[in-house]
């Protein structure tokens, strides 16, 4: 247990050299109390950086600097170790001792429990936040116990929110049947793209030999897969035989000791604890019917041997009345001597005293000639009473009238020694007129420190402005108008955004034009593409060289055509068509079929086979294209499109150049345009936007320029105001140097402080007049006053005297007796009357004293006559004691008589009982014996053991059955004994090495043909030539590279809500008992019986546990979202000390630091809160911050003053 002692605020927050002092010698609750601001939320923040540091950005660096930011504390361990140290704030060697020399933080951690901050700040710190939070976690939760156990244990809030948005995240990511999530989403762009790849893939033979060599290593990793597959089956098989082996011989070794041991009966398995309770019981009940026997027989004697004597026990009570009245008889005899002594001496005395007083008197007078009736008595105290204080009242008021004479004369004179004083008219208007301008001298230095701060900002502000003039000067300066920078401004941005949409569109056109072109080079590498262009140009040329021939074709034919027909198109009209080539009879063939020139082979003589030749080739290339045109139309069509779009890309590219360089020159003439603007004021203008903050800026140092001037003015007329001032104060206070110190002085606030004084001291002077004039009238009527008084009082002591004689006359004394000498008189008179009082009142004690004894004396005669006659001549005293000890040893006969009557009757029913039970013990041990067929105990305790021994072998038979069951894989017993029969044991080993070799050879060449099946798909991908299948590829690596990010994320989500799930299952089923039956005893008591506890339940369809509360009386159950706010406050309170509680038995105790978290707990369940701290502060030390006074109040209620300290911030 780590406590803390003492916590040094030696520069922090607002505090500085605070000490709080924790050292108590009884675990107490330690309640710290501070007003708003006084740094509770500061001394929380306290004890988290004291631990584990100070952060780097701190809301605590106000008052003091950084670097001089101290916290410091004294802690100690249950092994009594105590541990000082300091805080300061930066990034390393940030713990001090108290020398400032840095320590490792792992001396600390040994205190902490190498706990981390987020740890304490969870399960230690806890406010009215948490505990609200914690309130509507129950409601969110629905009471959920795996939820309200794992938060309340961890200090973990919203576990509730953070599983609902695992769980949706999770969803939105995949769902089994779902086609919105994001990774379903993925799969089927990934198949679509798969399948568009298989659709526009081109065949070849290249290609197709390769994708024959990726077939056969396809095979051949398939039947080293599956070869694989049977060796390590073989393994396992091995190695289930060899994990199997030693339990089947321990199966077949128990079924043989079971065999044995068939014909034994099986015994309950309790049957020898039963046999010897059973022979217990016998050998218990045979000593207890012997035990009974032997006592009954004793106390049948005792019995007999008692004699009752009935005639002494009748008169009990009568010598139990002279047993009473012998003690009385016997200190009356003894009192009497004494007694009549007394009474003599008391006549006596008072004889003596009456001597004294009157000696003509005696005692028998005193009733007649000195008899003072009580209205008398009390008259001569009264009346003597008075005499003092008329005396005394008679003396003061001559004495106080002599003073009062005396002090009237000396006031006479002191008023005749006063000056008289001047007018403060004059002087009380200059000040009251100075005093209501306020202090214009510190005004006036305001107003020139304000000026000059004006003038100072001025100055500043033109040279940011870059302005070398005057202020003066920029106030008369034209400067332009906000609308034309605006223009400017507005024309700036136009051309501006302009100048970025022709980027953007250069670039795009860049873009297309660079896509066009590589896919134009993808479609290329499939080989060269037919176009329109290639077939005209290979027409043109057939046109060219069928010109050539044609002359030698109008020979053969015998036609002569004219000039104007040769010159016709041949290919290009309706009217000629190229010829058709016969390469069967290698003959050309015309539309008019009349003339067929024979075609000969390339390599004959002369200039016509080499013409024939080249128009041969001619035809075919013509011929060729026209077929690859038809054949590969969607290749050319995809050519063309891709050949436009990049003729597109290029006009457009150079169309957006040309209005990029346009916009240039506009943006340049613009420029020109907006410095030309700003010439007149002579300053080289910068952007529109600075240029309009510079205008702003300028405008603002003229409103600066304006306010100025003001004040300066305003300076100069103050100034003026002060001089006035001073100079109607001057005057006033002339007439009145003779009560000044010193000179005049010469400043405003002199004069009014020295004129203030002048005014005061002619004012005390008046003041001081004043006072004498109004003593001298007080002690004039207090003289006149007194003179009367001092007559009355004479007056009242005469009437006295005349009384005083009036009242003497009864005690036949003088009129000069003194008031005391008439009270001792009377004093003493008492005295004797008393006395002779008391001397009747013992005379009359003998008497009856006397009368008693005699009829004591008579009684006991009488009494020893009737029960005792041989006593009858004895003295009283000695007859009572003797019939005394008779009576009680009869009363003790009597006594022991009925009790060893009553020890009979017990014993008698002991020893029925020990037969009853004799017969049973009996019929049991028969029946054990019955039940294991035996004739004797030895037999049955041999019958037991082999009983116990067989079922000891069945139990062991029926683990080895199921361990064999569970490592069998699903093999029956008896298919696991068949497999382990036909393997020999000694060639086993040998047997799974083989295979592990072998294994490890096949995969060996499994990873080869792997890398070649993968260079082979790398190589196929390559030959591929279609851009659509190489685009769908691309898309397809794309969503596989997102299916594996989204597949990652999705299990990281699966596998946090699950371990976090799994989590709070486990912690709910090792803690739940206990901490659910703690926190139901404290919710019983934070509630104050309205609820009597908690327990789990289910509610509706839903299989999860939830947590429900009880209500008193009929334990209605109520679930959290029938709770109010507060009572869920109150339950996740319970839950959580509970908690704690729990953490504290399992681990090193910390600190708990709790901040307000009664501010919505009424007052009764706040006391009974703050008693259940008071109680775990036993097990812990707690730290409890509040603001409000009513909880200090509270504590001192509740909390033993022994386990509470108050600490004051």
């Amino acid at each position: 247990m780590m406590k803390i002692l003492k916590l040094e605020l030696v520069a922090f927050g607002s505090f500085t050299d605070k000490v709080l002092d924790f050292s108590v010698e009884q675990p107490s609750l330690h309640l710290i109390y501070g007003a708003n601001e006084a740094g509770k939320s500061t001394l929380r923040r306290a004890f988290t950086h004291l631990f584990f540091g100070i952060p780097e950005r701190t809301a605590d660096a106000y008052f003091h600097a950084n670097d001089q930011l101290r916290i410091g504390a004294q802690l100690v361990n249950d092994n009594q170790e105590e541990f000082i140290f300091y805080r300061r704030k930066g990034r390393k060697n940030t713990l001090l001792d108290v020398n400032n020399k840095a320590l490792d933080e792992d001396c600390l951690q040994a205190f902490l429990g190498n706990m981390t901050e987020a740890q304490f700040t969870a399960l230690c710190c806890f406010d009215h936040e948490r505990l609200r939070q914690g309130g509507e976690d129950l409601l969110n939760g629905g009471g959920n116990v795996g939820e309200t156990l794992f938060e309340a244990g961890t200090g973990t809030l919203k576990v509730h929110e953070v599983l609902t948005a695992l769980d949706k995240e999770k969803e939105d990511l995949f769902k089994a049947r779902g086609t919105k999530p994001l990774l379903n989403k993925s799969i089927r762009v990934y198949k679509e793209a798969c399948k568009r790849v298989q659709d526009n893939s081109l065949p070849a033979n290249q290609w197709s030999e390769q994708a024959k060599k990726l077939d056969d290593a396809q095979q051949q990793h398939i039947q080293l897969s599956q070869r694989l597959q049977i060796i390590r089956a073989e393994q396992h098989r091995f190695e289930r035989i060899q994990r199997t082996r030693p339990r089947l011989q321990r199966h077949q070794e128990l079924k043989t000791d079971l065999a044995d041991l068939e014909h034994v009966i099986l015994l309950p398995d309790n049957a020898n604890a039963k046999r010897s309770e059973v022979q217990l019981g016998l050998l218990t009940a045979q000593n207890q019917e012997k035990q009974a026997i032997q006592d009954i027989e004793q106390l049948q004697n005792k019995i007999a041997a008692i004699t009752i004597p009935e005639t002494l026990l009748a008169q009990k009570m009568t010598i139990d009345d002279l047993r009473g009245r012998l003690g009385s008889h016997q200190k009356a005899a003894r009192d009497l001597p004494g007694v009549r002594t007394e009474m003599r001496t008391v006549e006596s005395e008072a004889r003596a005293l009456l001597q004294r007083l009157y000696p003509q008197f005696d005692l028998q007078d005193v009733s007649t000639k000195l008899a003072i009736t009580n209205p008398q008595r009390e008259s001569l105290k009264k009346w003597a009473e008075k005499a003092p204080a008329l005396r005394e009242k008679q003396h003061s008021f001559t004495k106080r009238f002599a003073e009062l004479t005396e002090q009237l004369a000396q006031h006479n004179a002191a008023l005749e020694a006063l000056p008289q004083v001047p007018d403060l008219t004059v002087l009380k208007a200059a000040l009251a007129r100075a005093c209501k301008q306020g202090t214009l001298e510190d005004i006036q230095l305001k107003d020139e420190s304000e000026v000059r701060r004006l003038t100072e900002k001025a100055e500043m502000g033109l040279k940011q402005i870059g302005w070398t003039g005057s202020l003066e000067t920029l106030e008369q300066t034209a400067l332009p108008k906000m609308e034309r920078i605006e223009h400017f401004e507005r024309r700036f941005n136009e051309y501006e955004i302009d100048r970025q949409r022709i980027k953007e569109r250069l670039l795009d056109a860049r873009q297309r034009n660079e896509r066009a072109t590589q896919k134009i080079n993808a479609l290329s590498w499939a080989g060269e593409i037919p176009t329109e262009e290639a077939l005209a140009k290979a027409r043109q040329g057939r046109e060219q060289h069928w010109k050539k021939i044609k002359p030698l074709a109008l020979t053969a034919k015998g036609k002569a055509k004219n000039k104007e027909q040769a010159n016709l198109s041949l290919f290009g009209t309706a009217e000629a068509s190229p010829p058709l080539l016969d390469s069967d009879k290698k003959t050309l063939t015309f539309d008019d079929d009349e003339v067929s020139l024979p075609i000969k082979k390339k390599g004959g003589k002369g200039e016509i086979n080499e013409l024939y030749q080249v128009f041969e080739d001619a035809m075919l290339s013509v011929d060729d294209l026209s077929d690859r045109l038809r054949r590969e139309a969607s290749r050319v069509a995809e050519y063309s499109m891709l050949l436009a779009e990049q003729q597109g890309a290029q006009h457009e590219q150079e169309q957006q150049t040309k209005k990029w360089h346009t916009v240039e020159g506009l943006i340049t003439h613009l420029q020109n345009e907006w410095e030309s603007s700003w010439q007149p004021i002579g300053i080289k203008p910068w952007t529109a936007a600075e240029m309009r903050s510079w205008l702003n800026e300028s405008l603002n140092l003229r409103q600066q320029a304006s306010v100025l001037r003001e004040r300066r003015q305003l300076l100069e007329e103050r100034q003026h105001l002060i001089a006035a001032l001073c100079e109607e104060l001057t005057q006033a206070i002339t007439p009145l140097k003779a009560f000044i110190k010193g000179t005049i002085l010469t400043h405003l606030s002199d004069l009014i402080r020295q004129g203030e004084a002048c005014a005061t001291e002619v004012t005390n002077r008046q003041r001081q007049r004043e006072h004498l004039l109004l003593e001298i009238n007080t002690l004039h009527r207090e003289q006149q006053r007194t003179q009367v008084i001092q007559q009355h009082a004479n007056d009242a002591l005469k009437e006295w005297q005349n009384e005083w004689e009036k009242v003497l006359m009864p005690l036949q004394l003088p009129a000069d007796t003194k008031p005391e000498t008439a009270r001792n008189v009377l004093n003493d008179l008492d005295q004797v009357l008393n006395k002779m009082d008391k001397s009747n009142g013992l005379r009359r004690r003998v008497d009856l004293m006397l009368r008693d004894a005699e009829l004591f004396r008579s009684d006991v005669a009488r009494l020893a006559q009737k029960i005792a006659p041989e006593l009858v001549n004895e003295l009283a005293e000695e007859v009572v004691p003797t019939l005394s000890n008779r009576l009680n040893q009869s009363e003790k006969d009597l006594t022991r008589y009925e009790q060893l009557q009553q020890r009979l009757q017990v014993e008698q029913q002991r020893l029925a009982h020990a037969r009853q039970q004799l017969q049973i013990s009996q019929a049991h041990l028969q029946a054990l014996l019955e039940q294991a067929h035996c004739a004797d105990l030895t037999a049955l305790e041999a019958a037991e053991q082999a009983s116990s021994r067989k079922k000891e072998r069945q139990r062991e038979l029926i683990e080895v059955e199921q361990q064999l069951l569970e490592q069998g894989e699903g093999m029956s017993l008896a298919d696991l004994a068949q497999a382990a029969a036909v393997v020999d044991i000694d060639q086993l080993p040998g047997q799974l090495e083989s295979c592990k070799e072998h294994i490890k050879q096949l995969e060996e060449e499994r990873f080869s043909i792997d890398q070649s099946i993968g260079e082979l798909r790398t190589l196929l991908k390559q030959m591929d030539g279609n851009a659509i299948a190489a685009i769908a590829a691309d898309d397809a690596q794309l969503a596989l590279a997102e299916m594996q990010d989204l597949s990652t994320r999705y299990m990281q989500i699966h596998l946090a809500a699950s371990v976090l799930r799994k989590s709070m299952e486990r912690y709910r089923e090792q803690n739940q008992g206990p901490v659910l039956k703690r926190a139901s005893e404290l919710f019983q008591r934070f509630t104050l019986n309205s609820f009597c506890g908690l327990k789990t339940d289910y509610m509706g369809n839903n299989d999860q546990p939830i947590l429900v509360g009880l209500r008193t009386p009929d334990n209605l159950v109520i679930p959290t979202t029938g709770m109010s706010d507060g009572t869920r406050d109150q339950l996740y309170l319970a839950l959580r000390l509970a908690s704690i509680e729990r953490y504290i038995e399992k681990n090193a105790q910390m600190p708990l630091l709790l901040d307000d978290i009664l501010i919505n707990f009424d007052d009764e369940r706040s006391k009974e809160t703050l008693s259940i701290l008071g109680e775990l502060c036993q097990k812990t030390q707690i730290f409890f911050l509040t603001h409000h006074p009513r909880l200090l109040e509270l504590a001192k209620q509740t909390v033993p003053n022994e386990h509470l300290v108050i600490h004051q911030l």
